[in-house]
């Protein structure tokens, strides 16, 4: 079908200090497996004080592979993709980072989904592999590896907004669209212009399609210097807001009267992840920022959740956010807690702990099977700190036995009791799952990546029944687990 067809593509890839890992690039660039496609490289050296500008010279005088090293101070990331789009020659453009690596196969792969769906797609993603360094071997691990899991396909993302784009690196976009649009990476962020620029070209379009390319891998690397932009924002103030306040704010709040599409509410839901719940931890917490730092991150979270409807703040389902995250969220939005939210009872050795999120200054209380006021052994009343917020708590009543009824201002709560060997995150999740009507295995504390079959009509048999076997079994060895820890107590 795509014989007569060639697909040309422009792979646009900054340098900057990069010399330990560039060789690993180039290799695999020298690799690639022959196919409908012409290639040609532009290296945009960054104004980088190493010897990695040398090393293509030098590379691209030995390789039969089309390419162009063009030169400027150091400017950013973002700038060097701008001046590289800038001298692209390809239909179709691509961004992939100079310390990463290609499959032998990524873009004659590419290329033959091209060649047959061109038509239907805005922009292409390539499945993406991480290679975590010092393993040897890249794994199948990216949070949002799901998209994949039913082969090749086109996807609407309105139909599907879980299925959203974040990065460039792995993505391909013709290079006339990105040019009508007048598509440019932001200058001067710290963190997410990838993002925002996927989002920005893409809030130009009724009903984005992206094609996903299972068949073919980039794979990341997580570098065990930890010394990559990625392992660096945590440091940086301004990473935690910035991205916030300057790009998902304005997209946001820009859409109108119709609101933003829901596949962009998902975005900010994303990022949510990896901002939010890693505040609990010793290795996670921000404390680079200071108080007036933190209160701005928060009023920036707040800005956009207003944005992002219950309904979505609920559903997303890319990413195990948890439970407490969306509550959160949702009470900054000021917005108040749904109705659904439980009282959650987990039995201990001495009885019953019960875990109630409640608004700042709301009443709680318990009644026993009598309809009488029923005593907690010890009550506890906290803010997660997520940033210093102070609007949404968690009241902890240990009870001897579980409550016939719990009142939260004069509304009876759900109780939602605990199975057997789950932890409150799992059970918080299991329970948000059942309201809002979805089906994977409920997240743990620290869970990511979702479980969950492939149900598109679409998606051929196989895929399907491939993807339902692969969580049952993983839903099998989870309560294997249980049932050994169950015994050991």
């Amino acid at each position: 079908m795509w014989a007569d067809l060639v697909v040309t593509i422009t792979a646009v890839v900054p340098l900057y200090r990069v010399e330990p890992y560039l060789p690993d690039l180039l290799r695999s660039l020298d690799a690639q497996a022959p196919g409908p496609y012409e290639l040609d490289v532009v290296f945009v050296d960054d104004g980088s004080p190493d010897a990695s500008a040398r090393m293509v010279e030098r590379w691209l005088a030995s390789t039969s592979v089309t390419g162009v090293l063009v030169r400027q101070d150091n400017a950013g990331v973002s700038a060097a993709r701008n001046r590289g789009m800038d001298s692209a020659t390809g239909e179709w453009v691509t961004f992939p980072d100079s310390d990463d690596l290609l499959s032998d196969d990524y873009f004659a792969a590419v290329a033959r989904f091209l060649a047959v769906h061109a038509d239907e797609i805005d922009f292409a993603s390539a499945r993406l592999l991480r290679l975590r360094e010092p393993r040897p071997d890249p794994e199948d691990v990216h949070a949002l590896s799901f998209r994949f899991a039913g082969g090749d396909r086109v996807v609407s993302m309105r139909e599907r907004p879980d299925v959203f784009q974040l990065n460039v690196a792995s993505a391909f976009f013709r290079l006339a669209d990105l040019r009508r649009a007048g598509a440019r990476f932001r200058t001067g962020l710290h963190a997410s212009e990838d993002a925002l620029f996927v989002a920005e070209y893409l809030l130009g379009l009724a009903a984005p399609r992206v094609g996903l390319v299972a068949s073919a891998s980039y794979i990341y690397r997580r570098r065990a210097a930890r010394d990559s932009a990625v392992d660096a924002f945590r440091t940086d103030p301004r990473a935690y807001y910035e991205r916030f306040v300057d790009g998902y704010e304005p997209l946001l709040s820009g859409c109108g009267d119709a609101g933003p599409p829901e596949w962009l509410q998902s975005m900010f839901l994303y990022e949510c992840q990896w901002l939010l719940p890693v505040q609990l931890t010793p290795d996670g917490r921000a404390d680079v920022l200071d108080d007036a730092q933190r209160e701005t991150t928060l009023r920036a979270l707040a800005a956009c959740a207003r944005h992002v409807t219950e309904k979505r703040l609920f559903e997303y389902d890319a990413t195990a956010l948890p439970v407490e995250s969306r509550l959160l969220l949702q009470v900054l939005a000021g917005r108040s807690l749904p109705p659904w939210v439980g009282s959650y009872a987990s039995r201990r050795r001495d009885g019953v702990r019960l875990s109630t999120p409640v608004t700042a200054g709301a009443g709680i209380r318990l009644f026993d099977e009598d309809g009488r006021p029923m005593s907690a052994n010890r009550v506890e009343r906290f803010a997660p700190d997520y940033f210093g917020q102070d609007v949404l708590q968690l009241h902890i009543a240990d009870v001897d036995r579980v409550p016939r009824r719990v009142e939260v201002d004069g509304r009876t709560r759900p109780l939602v009791r605990a199975r057997a060997g789950e932890g409150m995150t799992e059970t918080t999740d299991r329970h948000r799952r059942a309201v809002v009507g979805t089906w994977a295995i409920p997240a743990r504390q620290g869970d990511v990546r979702v479980w969950k079959p492939v149900t598109d009509p679409g998606v051929a048999v196989r895929l399907r029944l491939r993807s339902v076997v692969t969580v049952a079994v993983r839903l099998g060895k989870r309560a294997v687990r249980r049932a050994l820890r169950r015994r050991t107590l």
